[in-house]
């Protein structure tokens, strides 16, 4: 191969065959230490000098296998640092997280705490979904038998998808998070799950028969092989995800491997919904099954991110999966869930903490924390706590909430 760093141009044996003339790709110059701690040189191989090495993922340390070398996208800057270009000069923050706090097990969670902290701005990402004139009312129908352990759900449909590979920026993004690849649809479900701390699951929805979802208890005798392989005996009081014969996923845990979303996928059922947390953590406990959706849904996720979570990832598949997403979302919400307005006095908060606080100081904790301001006195305000949370329902809980920005 003849390549060029952007100064001068150099010949490079490669026995990989996935390039072509003009693509842009990672190159070590001699002197280099790629993964393993090999140092590149300049060798003679089958009688041409090999000025260094064009590289694969798995010689870069970026996947455990590659198969050819890594093609970058066609606007890659060509003789930058591919450290830089990629995004690997990067921090990763490990937070303990409390169990009455789940809206924190996110990116925008994390970022909303330290927008209440120092003030700033958030910034969340801009959500836009074109659809095409195809109503999905034409092609599933959602039904909840069970309201109470399932209060919430919906479903996209995108259609004419193309699985395959994640882009890097996706696939590097969740493998720092713990999680990894499978495919791009996949990733994207779990990319989003990281970013808005919302579980979702993507269906192949050419396998769910009837073209309905249905959302019960599971029947005395019913098994699913879970997307890990294992089979899996259920119970009554365990929540499934059904079509019309046979159940598809366990709610709120894990797919079935009967919907799996594979390379032969053309079609897809998204699928975000609110489960009970109980009900959640009693079924993951009795199959010895913790997925990172379990992990938020058993300790409360929010209601209200349904529709921003599955529209966050119907546009990253859109986009990056090509596909046309269809009219409209089938939103089942029989219970509405609402968050308990509460009523914090001034002169219980400063005694309580032991420190006199003015109301007005008091009042800009509590908007910066998202609370809505519905009502106030000399010596009282009432406020509603945002949707994401749910650990707030009596004074003392603001008041610790306070303590925790007080002087900041």
């Amino acid at each position: 191969c003849r390549v060029t760093d952007g100064e001068s141009q150099r010949l490079i044996v490669c026995g990989a065959k996935n390039m072509k003339p003009g693509d842009k790709v990672a190159l070590a110059l001699p002197g280099s230490v790629i993964a393993g701690g090999r140092r590149i040189e300049k060798a003679k191989i089958r009688g041409i000098v090999s000025e260094g090495m064009l590289c694969s993922e798995e010689e870069l340390g970026l996947s455990a296998r590659s198969e050819g070398i890594l093609i970058l996208p066609d606007d890659a800057p060509v003789g930058v640092d591919i450290n830089a270009y990629l995004g690997l000069d990067d921090y990763v923050f490990e937070v303990n997280i409390t169990p009455n706090r789940p809206d924190c097990m996110s990116i925008i969670g994390i970022s909303r705490e330290i927008s209440a902290l120092t003030g700033l701005p958030l910034r969340l990402p801009s959500i836009e979904v074109c659809e095409t004139n195809e109503r999905i009312e034409n092609y599933v129908k959602v039904t909840i038998e069970d309201k109470e352990l399932c209060p919430r759900y919906a479903a996209r449909i995108i259609k004419g998808v193309k699985v395959g590979p994640s882009p890097f920026w996706i696939r590097s993004r969740i493998e720092r998070c713990g999680m990894r690849s499978i495919n791009n649809v996949v990733d994207i479900t779990n990319y989003v799950l990281l970013e808005m701390g919302h579980p979702l699951h993507a269906f192949d929805y050419d396998l769910i028969e009837g073209r309905e979802i249905v959302v019960r208890r599971a029947r005395a005798g019913e098994k699913i092989v879970t997307l890990d392989g294992v089979l899996r005996d259920l119970d009554t009081e365990m929540l499934m995800i059904c079509d019309t014969q046979k159940p598809v996923a366990i709610g709120g845990i894990m797919g079935g491997s009967n919907t799996e979303v594979s390379l032969d996928t053309k079609n897809i059922l998204l699928e975000s919904a609110y489960f009970d947390p109980v009900c959640i953590r009693r079924t993951s406990k009795k199959l010895g099954l913790r997925t990172e959706a379990s992990q938020r849904f058993e300790r409360g996720a929010d209601p209200l991110n349904v529709i921003n979570a599955i529209n966050r990832a119907s546009q990253l598949i859109a986009e990056i999966c090509g596909g046309e997403i269809l009219n409209g979302i089938v939103d089942v919400y029989p219970l509405e869930i609402k968050s308990q307005e509460v009523t914090i006095r001034i002169k219980r908060a400063c005694m309580i903490l032991g420190m006199d606080i003015s109301k007005g100081e008091i009042k800009n904790i509590l908007q910066r924390l998202g609370m809505e301001i519905r009502d106030e006195s000399e010596d009282t305000i009432k406020v509603m706590p945002p949707s994401y949370r749910r650990d707030i329902s009596i004074e003392e809980d603001l008041i610790e909430e306070i303590l925790s920005l007080i002087h900041i």
